[in-house]
Parts: structure tokens; sequence; C-alpha cells
């Protein structure tokens, strides 16, 4: 009975913590899904990048990164891998020449 008690026990530590695992996981994607980042720099093989929602640089490897990408790029991450966001490249583009105007 006892044997029974303690197997039940770690069968429920184990699913705890398994679970607790799998929601720290999901959290740290869901926030990744919702990175916008700003290409800064280019230096060699490495992308050094701005996010937007943090300020935070990071350095990405540019073969993890889209063909085409310069200083400026928008990357947003989807399904795993990064893509040039074209909307807000777009509206950064109309923003500057509006700024660009009015100088």
């Amino acid at each position: 009975m006892l044997f029974n008690r303690q197997e039940k026990n770690v069968d429920n530590e184990f699913e705890s913590s398994f679970i607790e695992n799998f929601i720290k996981e999901l959290g740290e994607k869901l926030i990744k899904m919702q990175e916008t980042l700003v290409v800064d720099r280019i230096e060699g093989d490495v992308a050094v990048c701005e996010n937007r929602n943090t300020g935070k640089m990071q350095n990405i490897l540019v073969e993890n990164l889209p063909n085409g990408i310069k200083e400026g790029t928008i990357l947003k991450y989807t399904d795993g891998k990064y893509e040039i966001d074209k909307s807000n490249e777009i509206k950064d583009r109309i923003e500057k020449k509006m700024k660009d105007v009015w100088k």
C-alpha cells in the first residue's frame, strides 16, 4: 500500500514538472512569435538586430535569416523562422519620408 502511494507521488511530481516546463516553453515561444526585430547592422556572418519591444540587441547568424536583409530590414518570427515584415517596412519608409518633407 505504501509503495503505491509513493508511486503515485512520483507520477504526480513528474506530471507537475512536465506541465510547468510545457507552460514555460509555450510562454517563451509566444513571446518570440510577437517579436519584431530591426536589422541594425551586419557584421560578417552576423546580423545585429534590435528588438523593437524591449530595445535589446541580439546577434543572429545571417544564414538563419531570409535572403535580401540589409540595415533597416524589419523581421518577424513566424512558424519557427524569421521572415521579412513588409508591412512595417513600408510604414516606416512612409513615416521617414513624411518627416523629411517637414524638415
